[in-house]
């Protein structure tokens, strides 16, 4: 329905104050201005809209430091006294107050400020001040708390509307003109405001716009030509018809697929763990995590119990394979800060508070929130919550409705080979250290004493200083340490001593050893080897005591090997001593019985065991994460067996400890009593506390988010801060409402999504007027419906769809969207790599995954447009469409056809007309880009009756993505192992198949050559590199080693060529090899430019586009398709 349009000098001083107090209040907190009680109504306004104005905008040039033309206006008596053209204001005349005319730059005055003058908004709320009378608070000083005086902070927070109780308001009864307009309580509540505010809604969008609108908000994708055309010509009402097509999209899987994306900017999803040294980066199961946010919002999951399974799964469900399970990834696929377990937790508790309820509880990590009533034992008491659970060491594998079948064998038969390739390498490393420790065991022994008893060295000094080596000196040291806490060995033959002594301080040795030596002396039971020597020696510390135990036992091993060499069948000494000590050492038990992961964990100390273990694990968990039988696992957490009571860290140094705090919820939304958690880690009293009908944020949080998504901001601006400095939502009212009523129905998120969207304030015209631009520029009382850029992954799946490209299968592993060929499944099922984002996501405002994010930033930069215009991705979709509509009998059915799959629409008149005009005038197809390169194969001497001696070239066609090849067998069958990669190369099975590496000349001039050759085999003979133009030939040869290829000066004209040519010696075994070649132009018209093979490497050109394609692709980058409206 249109009403009419009412006229009105400007906006009413109601909505005048909401939009002021938004604008200034980060100011006014920022400043620390916070007022106290005992206001009247118009001084708080003075102080809420007022105050920061004249801060901000006027007192720079007319405070109490500087008064330009003798002005002053930080106080009313010098506001009445005025500067030089007299009082500034006049209390009730607006047109005798010079301070008006002054900021409308009127009667001849500047307009003012000079540099920024006032908006409208701003000018109206001066107006009203000078209309009220000029009021302005006695005591003219602001009662102002030191930041993070949470006393002050919390008296404000009483009535700070975010932590009100969420109430359940009437909806407005509109009668009259606006009667009609209102199709459920969300336009009540719109209506009352633009009502009060002389405002009328825009008219109802066009119903080809509003299908369009419907179909990317619910699901993402575009409609069909059909599907519009349907919505469109549906005799029915358009509410019927808009009603009937939102629950067929809430019904679609596709809908899960288009809010996830939002939820898992929020989780701060990836794939992989921010960066550490030699570690496994990738999360091979956090797609599970992803599915579970597609599925609970496919099923409408209740959103309270969505929050809860993402905090505490595990306390919710006896079932260990049951699939909620997954939801803890919400806890476990963000950022691992190398380890750091205080960063871990701090990236949770931002998760959980920020994310979940819209409160900046991390703020409050090294001291008292500065703005917010959140002290920082709030802070300590969720880490104690997240310190006392941790990532499960097994994920449970969880249901999938993902066929195996036959690949099952296959994944079981290959993931146990690289199991056992890791466990053979574990056992390797074990057999290494004892030997090691066998043949220099009084050394190993002395490392113990000077890092265990002594403390003099830690184990890097120890391997520096002693020449030990880690596997063996780290789970040695270990082991006796621990084995000095115990009584195991208290009576023993042979350590009965080691213990004595050793267990003691060095202090209580001297003091007791007279007795301990007499006590071994008169021992008949100890080993006769250990009495002997320790009668003999006497020690006089326990470092003595130790290396007199090493040298029996060394003297024993040698013994052995000696006893073992007369008697090789033999499994015991036939001397019970020496047999006693021999157990010791060697057997069950013994101190060489090394734990094989406490070797292997040793190991990781160096680079080089870093490396190796790492690369072992990467390919278990490559197979894990890419075979299409692995099991689906959930990333779960588990609590510790006793929790821990936190401290608090001062200044938020793990080093200074604070008092201790009990684990339990935020005092602010505890009534200021929040009861100790005491279940485990306390994760599911948290999950209660957060999903608690009580909570004021969450369900605010939520419904605010949401809204945002549909009209392009929030009922509150800020999505994820509803601290003191955020401003009150724009209807408040409505955001209860919409909050009540969500809990009410059963917090059912796809009830939030009906009601909003079959209002006839999400159907309004997103086309300004004057008269709204002029009164609310900003849209806040959501007089029309803001026009909306598609996001990356709506833009990337619509041209999919448009190509009828579009993978739709619903889950499964990510995939990797700038990889050829490029995956044409759904940009949420994107590999997002924490550490290098895909140049795709870097390119659109894809949000940071290092923290959770409610809102993306929107840009306008050159890389989105080239993207759109050269990307080979956009070039082969519109090939797609080309070749759909290339099935079309004539031209202009051809481009109806094109235009009906890229706008859903019939081209009008002029738009036909001109489209048949370019096609017919086309010249032909265009290149998509240039190619300076070209990979091939060829024979190392051309025949000499050849035309042209560089003739003899043959392309690599196949393309696997990352190399080129004969075909898509590798090795092939003819050429064995030719290929070229970014790096380097491996040539054919004889000369005759030679890599050939081109490089064209763009222009004419004088290059230079330079670069590396490489060979790093044992075996095989090497290879020769020749760089061969018209002009020259000159070889390079390497085996098992490497040397520069320089070539100082090789002319070139325009087009030629010059081939950079590998081929094989006397034998074609370990032929691969890197050559990294540096092209420079050093003279004419090619002198600055430089050209690098590897750093040039790039898949083969895509097919030039024809008229049609370019058609098609022109379309695909108008507004019309990139944008909802």
């Amino acid at each position: 329905m249109i009403l009419p349009t009412d006229s009105a000098e400007s906006l009413s001083c109601h909505f005048q104050m909401k939009r002021i107090f938004s604008g200034f209040l980060c100011f006014l907190i920022t400043t620390t201005l916070l007022y106290g009680d005992g206001l009247t109504p118009r001084e708080e306004f003075f102080e809420n809209q007022v105050r920061p104005l004249l801060i901000e905008k006027c007192q720079e040039c007319h405070g109490s430091e500087l008064q330009e033309s003798d002005l002053r206006l930080d106080g009313l008596a010098f506001v009445l006294q005025g500067g030089i053209s007299g009082p500034a204001a006049v209390a009730r005349n607006v047109d005798e107050s010079f301070i008006i005319k002054a900021v409308l730059g009127q009667d001849g005055f500047e307009s003012m400020p000079p540099d920024e003058p006032l908006s409208h908004a701003e000018v109206a709320v001066l107006q009203k001040w000078v209309r009220m009378g000029l009021p302005w608070p006695a005591s003219d000083e602001p009662v102002a708390p030191s930041l993070g005086d949470q006393v002050a902070i919390n008296k404000i927070a009483e009535t700070h509307w975010a932590f009100q109780p969420i109430a359940n308001p009437p909806v407005p009864k509109i009668e009259g003109r606006w009667e009609t307009w209102v199709a459920n309580p969300v336009d009540a509540f719109i209506a009352r405001e633009l009502i009060d505010n002389d405002l009328q809604p825009s008219p109802a969008a066009e119903r080809s716009v509003l299908v369009r609108r419907l179909y990317f908000d619910l699901i993402g994708l575009p409609p069909t030509a059909d599907e519009v055309d349907a919505f469109v010509r549906d005799p029915r009402t358009t509410d019927v018809v808009v009603a009937s097509t939102i629950e067929q999209l809430l019904a679609s899987d596709h809908h899960g697929e288009r809010w996830a994306r939002y939820w898992l900017d929020l989780a701060r999803y990836a794939d992989t763990r921010d960066w550490q040294a030699q570690a496994e980066l990738r999360y091979p199961y956090a797609y599970t995590y992803r599915d579970y946010v597609i599925d609970s919002l496919n099923e409408d999951k209740p959103y309270d119990q969505f929050l809860r399974e993402q905090i505490a799964a595990d306390f919710y469900t006896d079932d260990p394979a049951a699939p909620e399970l997954a939801a803890m990834g919400l806890l476990t696929v963000g950022p691992q800060f190398r380890n750091n377990r205080v960063e871990q937790a701090a990236d949770k508790i931002d998760v959980v508070c920020r994310g979940l309820m819209g409160i900046t509880v991390a703020c409050a990590r090294c001291h008292d929130h500065k703005y917010d009533p959140v002290p920082t034992e709030d802070f300590y008491s969720l880490y104690g919550v997240f310190a006392s659970s941790k990532t499960a060491d097994d994920f449970p594998i969880i249901p999938t409705d993902q066929p195996r079948g036959e690949l099952q064998a296959d994944f079981e038969k290959k993931l146990a080979a690289k199991q056992h390739e890791l466990l053979q390498y574990k056992k390797q490393l074990r057999a290494d250290a004892v030997k090691e420790l066998r043949s220099k065991l009084p050394l190993y022994v002395k490392g113990f004493t000077m890092m265990t008893l002594e403390g003099k060295l830690d184990i890097r000094s120890a391997i520096s200083k002693l020449k030990v080596v880690d596997i063996a000196m780290t789970p040695l040291n270990d082991s006796l340490a621990q084995e000095l806490k115990n009584n195991r060995w208290k009576d023993d033959a042979v350590l009965g001593p080691w213990h004595d002594g050793l267990s003691l301080s060095e202090a209580a040795f001297k003091k007791q050893r007279p007795a301990l030596l007499e006590k071994w002396s008169r021992d008949d039971s100890l080993n006769p080897q250990i009495k002997r020597k320790l009668t003999s020696t006497s020690p006089k510390s326990r470092a003595e005591l130790a290396l007199a135990y090493a040298d029996v036992f060394d003297a024993t091993l040698k013994q052995w090997n000696g006893f073992k060499k007369s008697h090789p069948d033999a499994e015991v000494f036939d001397d019970d001593s020496l047999e006693a000590i021999r157990v010791r050492l060697l057997g069950r038990e013994g101190w060489f019985d090394l734990d094989v992961e406490k070797v292997a964990s040793a190991s990781r100390l160096s680079g080089k065991g870093r490396k190796k273990l790492g690369d072992l694990e990467k390919a278990i968990t490559e197979v894990e994460a890419s075979h299409p039988a692995a099991p689906p696992r959930a990333m779960t957490v588990v609590d510790l067996e006793k929790p821990i009571t936190p401290f608090v860290m001062l200044r938020g140094e793990p080093k200074r400890r604070g008092d201790r705090v009990p684990r339990q919820f935020l005092s602010v939304l505890s009534d200021g009593k929040p009861k100790p958690f005491r279940n485990g880690s306390g994760r599911q009293e948290l999950a209660e506390s957060i999903a608690d009908e009580n909570n004021p944020l969450t369900a605010r949080v939520y419904v605010n988010r949401v809204w945002a998504r549909y009209f392009g901001s929030g009922l509150v601006e800020s999505l994820d801060d509803f601290g003191l400095r955020t401003a009150p939502p724009s209807h408040p009212d409505l955001l209860d409402w919409l909050a009540s009523e969500f809990m009410r129905n059963g917090w059912s998120m796809k009830w939030l999504h009906q009601v909003i969207t079959s209002s006839h304030t999400y159907a309004q015209s997103s086309d300004a007027n004057d008269r709204g631009l002029q009164l609310d520029p900003e849209n806040r009382l959501v007089w029309r419906q803001n026009r909306r850029r598609l996001d990356f992954e709506a833009m990337r799946d619509s041209m999919l769809t448009v190509a009828n490209s579009l993978d739709r299968t619903i889950g499964g592993r990510s995939v990797k969207l700038s990889e050829t060929p490029y995956t044409h499944r759904r940009s949420i099922y994107a590999y997002i790599d924490r550490i290098e984002l895909d140049p795709m996501l870097r390119t659109f405002d894809f949000a940071s995954p290092t923290a959770s994010a409610a809102s993306r930033a929107e840009t306008t930069i050159p890389q989105q447009a080239l993207f759109n215009m050269n990307h080979p991705f956009v070039a082969e979709l519109a090939r797609e469409v080309a070749s759909i509509a290339a099935d079309e009998s004539s031209m202009d059915e051809q481009v109806e056809k094109v235009y009906r799959q890229v706008y859903s629409r019939d081209p009008s008149p002029q738009e036909r007309s001109m489209a048949s005009a370019f096609l017919t005038s086309s010249s032909g197809t265009v290149a998509t880009q240039d190619q300076v390169w070209q990979y091939g194969y060829g024979p190392l001497v051309v025949p000499e009756n050849a035309d042209d001696p560089l003739a003899a070239f043959s392309p690599l066609e196949f393309w696997t993505g990352s190399v080129y090849q004969f075909s898509s067998e590798f090795p092939d069958p003819v050429m064995k192992h030719l290929r070229i990669t970014a790096n380097g190369a491996h040539p054919g099975r004889n000369d005759d198949f030679c890599v050939i590496r081109r490089w064209t000349a763009p222009d004419d001039g004088v290059v230079e050559v330079s670069g590396k050759l490489k060979h790093a085999r044992d075996n095989g003979d090497g290879v020769t590199a020749t760089v061969r133009s018209k002009s020259l030939a000159e070889s390079f040869t390497v085996a098992n080693s490497e040397t520069k290829t320089t070539v100082d000066r090789i002319p070139v004209v325009k087009g030629q060529v010059v081939d950079f040519v590998v081929s094989p010696r006397s034998t074609t075994t370990a032929d691969a090899h890197i050559w990294t070649i540096e092209i420079k132009g050093i003279e004419g018209e090619i002198a600055d430019s430089a050209w690098n093979s590897s750093a040039d490497f790039q898949a083969p050109p895509p097919p030039p586009l024809t008229p049609l394609a370019q058609l098609a692709q022109a379309l695909m980058l108008t507004n019309e398709f990139l944008y909802i409206d």
